[in-house]
């Protein structure tokens, strides 16, 4: 084989290589790219599913409000009167608890 042949062969392995690794290069930048996009996919779909858990807690914290808010409004709150003993023993004052719906 003459030196031009081989030289010409040479060139033209390493157009081929050149081009084989090119064409591996924008497929490894595709696939980055595809592996990005679903990364992002599953970030949100974790965020909507964490967003959906809290609408739920949310809810049910308004539901055990209205609840008790409701049951709060049936009963009727008791009233107090606090007095201050006149004559503490042994220098203590004390407070005397009233509840002014039980008393009459």
């Amino acid at each position: 084989m003459s030196l031009w042949h081989e030289l010409a062969d040479l060139r033209k392995k390493k157009a081929e290589l050149e081009l084989q690794l090119h064409s591996l290069e924008e497929k490894e930048k595709n696939l980055r790219e595809h592996a990005r996009i679903l990364e992002e996919k599953l970030a949100i779909q974790e965020l909507e599913k964490n967003l959906k858990a809290k609408h739920e807690s949310v809810e049910q914290l308004e539901s055990k409000i209205k609840e008790l808010e409701s049951r709060l409004g049936q009963t009727k709150p008791e009233t107090y009167t606090i007095e201050r003993e006149t004559k503490p023993e042994f220098g203590t004052p004390r407070y005397l608890f009233h509840n002014k719906e039980t008393e009459h």
